[in-house]
Parts: C-alpha cells; sequence; structure tokens
C-alpha cells in the first residue's frame, strides 16, 4: 500500500490532540490526526460526568502527581487565563464556580465539536478506525504502520494517545506500547481517580451512603495522605472525590506489597468529646440522628452497647483495602512515559528528533478539578508553538 507523507502526524484525536491539531493548523502546517476509534474525544466526552471541568484558576504543581519541577515548567506560560482565552477563540464562552471553569453549556460536547471543527476549519485532516500499531523512525522521518494497512510517513511525530484510564471511553494504553518502542522508558501504570475497594462484608449494606468526611491513607501503618469532603459508599467499597485524591498512593502501596488501609472520620463536625456527650445525652439507640440510617445499623452491629468502641468507629473507622476499582472505572492514568526524557520547555522527545509526547502518556496526573485537562492543553501549546517554529526553519 502506498504511503501517504504528511509533514505532521498526530495520533490521538483527545484533548492534547485536537488542540495541537488546531494551532498547527492556525498555522499552516500540513498536519493529518490519527484515531482509533470512529468520532474524536470520546474520554473528553466523558470528563466531569460529562460537563467538562476544562480548567481551573487554582493552578499548581503542587495539584499534580509525578516530577513537579517539570509540571511548574509547562504551567508556567499556560494559565488558566490563556486556556479561557483559546476556548473564546473557537467559540467556546465558560462559566467559573470556585474557580473550577465549565463550558457554559454545562456539556461536554462543546469543547470536543468546536476543537474538531477549528481543525477541519483550518485545513487539518482526519483518519477515523485508524489505530496506529507500529512507528519506525528512520532516516530523518517517522513511517507510521496501521491496523487496516495504511501506512503514513511524516518527519515530525506527535504522539497524544492518551492513557490506559477508562476502556469504555477509549482508554487501551496502546501510546505506551509506542512510546516504547521508540526507546523511552515508561514507569509502572496505576489507576488514578478512582474508587477503592475494601475487605469486610459491610458495604452491600452501606451502598448509597453519602457523607461528608475525612479520609487519613496509611501504608504499613504511616500516615501517607488526607482528603476531605464526599466520600461515597458503594457495593464494593469507598468512591468520591477525597477518595479518588488518594488513590494513586493506595495503588502505589498495593504494588509494593504494603498492607493499605484508611481510617474515616464518619462524624467531622463533632469531636470525640462532643460526641462522648452526645452519645451520653442520647443514645446510641438515637445515632441515625447524626448519621445515614444505613451507618448506623452497621455502626450499632460493630461496637455493640460500648459507647467508647462507638465513638472511635465515628471518628477512625478503619477499612482494609484490597485494590483500587480498575482501570475501567478510572478517570485518569498514574504513571507513564518518564519526564527526565523530555524537554518541558518543548514537549519533544530528548531522544529522537521531532518527536512529541503529550498529555496523559507521560508520568504526570493531577487531582480532580479540570487539573489533567489543563496539562493536557499545556502540553499542545508547548508542543504545537515548537513545531511552528520547526516548520519556519525548513
Amino acid at each position: 500500500m502506498m504511503e501517504k507523507f504528511h509533514e505532521v502526524v498526530i495520533v490521538g484525536a483527545g484533548a492534547s490532540g485536537l488542540l495541537c491539531g488546531y494551532f498547527l493548523g492556525k498555522a499552516g502546517m500540513d498536519a493529518v490526526i490519527l484515531e482509533k476509534h470512529a468520532s474524536a474525544g470520546r474520554k473528553l466526552l466523558a470528563t466531569g460526568n460529562g460537563r467538562c471541568n476544562f480548567t481551573n484558576r487554582h493552578m499548581s504543581e503542587q495539584c499534580f502527581y509525578g516530577d513537579r519541577e517539570f509540571v511548574r515548567s509547562i504551567l508556567s506560560q499556560v494559565d488558566a487565563e490563556k486556556v479561557i482565552g483559546i476556548f473564546e477563540e473557537i467559540g467556546m464562552f465558560h462559566r467559573e464556580r470556585d474557580g473550577y471553569c465549565y463550558p457554559y453549556s454545562g456539556q461536554a460536547s462543546a469543547p470536543v465539536s468546536l476543537l474538531t471543527e477549528a481543525c477541519e476549519d483550518n485545513g487539518i485532516l482526519f483518519h477515523f478506525d485508524t489505530e496506529v500499531r507500529k512507528v519506525i523512525h528512520k532516516d530523518g522521518e517517522y513511517v507510521i504502520h496501521c491496523s487496516r494497512g495504511e501506512r503514513y510517513r511524516c518527519r515530525t511525530l506527535v504522539l497524544a494517545a492518551g492513557g490506559k484510564a477508562g476502556k469504555s471511553v477509549g482508554g487501551s494504553g496502546s501510546g505506551y506500547k509506542l512510546c516504547r518502542s521508540l526507546s523511552h522508558r515508561v514507569t509502572s501504570l496505576y489507576p488514578g481517580l478512582t474508587g477503592l475497594r475494601a475487605g469486610g462484608g459491610e458495604w452491600g449494606t452501606l451502598a448509597g451512603v453519602r457523607l461528608q468526611g475525612q479520609v487519613s491513607l496509611f501504608l504499613d501503618g504511616r500516615l501517607a495522605g488526607q482528603e476531605s469532603g464526599e466520600i461515597q459508599m458503594v457495593k464494593d467499597g469507598i468512591s468520591g472525590i477525597p477518595v479518588f485524591q488518594l488513590c494513586r498512593l493506595a495503588a502505589e502501596g498495593l504494588d509494593e506489597g504494603k498492607t493499605v488501609t484508611c481510617e474515616l472520620d464518619l462524624c467531622p463536625a463533632m469531636s470525640s468529646g462532643q460526641l462522648d456527650d452526645w452519645l451520653s445525652h442520647h443514645g446510641v439507640g438515637r445515632l441515625s440522628g447524626i448519621v445515614h440510617v444505613k451507618l448506623a445499623q452497621v455502626l450499632r452491629k460493630k461496637a455493640g452497647h460500648s459507647q467508647k468502641a462507638m465513638i472511635h468507629m465515628l471518628k477512625q473507622y478503619e477499612v482494609l483495602i484490597l485494590d483500587t476499582f480498575g482501570f475501567e472505572r478510572a478517570q485518569v492514568t498514574a504513571g507513564g512515559v518518564i519526564t527526565d526524557e523530555i524537554d518541558a520547555e518543548t514537549m519533544q522527545s530528548k531522544l529522537h528528533e521531532r518527536l512529541f509526547i503529550l498529555g496523559e502518556l507521560l508520568d504526570v496526573d493531577g487531582i480532580c478539578g479540570g487539573y489533567n485537562l489543563h496539562f493536557a492543553w499545556s502540553t499542545a501549546c508547548r508542543c504545537a508553538k515548537k513545531i511552528t517554529e520547526l516548520g519556519k526553519d525548513t
């Protein structure tokens, strides 16, 4: 089959691939986006429960796992205002809540459709149902072999294939294989921003309970992290944003063979002393006056008539963590291409000229709140700027 030549080939029509394509199109570059699915932005459509928290004004490298100096360098020239401006440029108005930025329509389909249209309007070609199986770097060019026998050649290759999380919305991890084939090292990969599967037989009873609380994560008995917010109890364990924020640490600990436990403060509004006074006055029988009736049922069964045991469980309910909820239910991949091998100023590989690696493929992952999408946009901005400069030099 004849090889099709383009100056730039972008692998992946997700957040970073689409934005990179838009900038290259504006600069008049000859670029094509190869996407294994039938349409663009499948994972992007699912972000924020379909509402797409696309950036956050409280942006800081402290909101990310990975090499924070690398992250800080990337974020330094791409703040929330710049990202908001980019989307206004292509026609998307936004709204905010406590610094969290969303499409004004409340629909993730807005950035997906607008970015896709902006790419097409600027001459960027899309080839859907085109999965990249192999890449060979030879004689200053990249030869890309695809699933249906198609082959593409390019001088500049952008890998923006996304991570392993969310198989149902496109996550497969195929991009990491391509990176490895080009000699890049990839760390262990973990499910990020997902719940934790717990031991014990109470979870069927507790499923559906939501409460404001605090989660403390322990690895071999040592405190590793602590988060507060709405805890959700489901049929196989614990979930909710505080759990999501600690998920990566739990996954790493499990992988290292450590004992992973969580302590839940089920009533953070009251101290142990206040709970003691309350229970002394009202009795354990009226526990449903301060916690969900399902939770009260479980606590009474475990504590019996011991007020001391009841207070301990309300403030330090211990949960043995067996596993995460896995990549299928994860929102992001923790781990990825080692950032020492990437130039933070340009996202260009230090191993191959004109190879760029973006977004979730890198060993950087953020907490909930639009941070992962912002990182994807930021890497796309840096990459497109460098490729445009290279194009002017040729």
